[in-house]
């Protein structure tokens, strides 16, 4: 039997480390190779969460919330809808067809955005599945500016 590991040990050494971060839109990049020390974005089966020595993973990302730790203290939140993720030697790549920071969303817009879906369920020529992803879009933008604006400073 090989030595005790304290695994509690290992984990604050982590939480300590940072990866690269990168956020790619089709039309720019929001993030370009970032320095942060955690990450949890929305993949399709739900939210998932990177620090570094992540083993390699390749997954769909679904709508709702990423939250990036940065190294000098500090996070920021951002809305991603649809796309992939990539985690590969200590590199966090978010490949995603709509992203948007959080300090760029107000509660009206989102609300906006909400009552214009939801208002388009009872129309019969409308596509289900797009209604459904906007009114996702727009439930998710309404929770970030929520839960962003009480944790200012984090």
């Amino acid at each position: 039997m090989g030595p005790l590991v304290d695994l509690r040990e290992e984990s604050l050494v982590a939480a300590n480390k940072e990866f690269r971060c990168s956020i790619v839109t089709p039309t720019k990049a929001m993030l370009d190779d970032e320095e942060v020390t955690y990450a949890s974005f929305p993949a399709w089966d739900g939210q998932h969460g990177v620090m570094s020595g992540q083993s390699s993973m390749l997954t769909r990302l679904g709508t709702g919330t990423l939250r990036l730790d940065f190294v000098e203290g500090g996070s920021r939140w951002f809305l991603l809808d649809g796309g992939f993720a990539q985690v590969q030697n200590d590199v966090l790549t978010l490949l995603t067809e709509h992203a948007q920071s959080a300090e760029s969303i107000t509660m009206h817009e989102a609300e906006a955005e909400l009552a214009e879906a939801n208002a388009r369920v009872t129309k019969k020529d409308e596509d289900r599945e797009r209604v459904e992803r906007d009114q996702r879009r727009a439930m998710a933008k309404k929770l970030l500016v929520e839960h962003a604006g009480a944790h200012k400073g984090i």
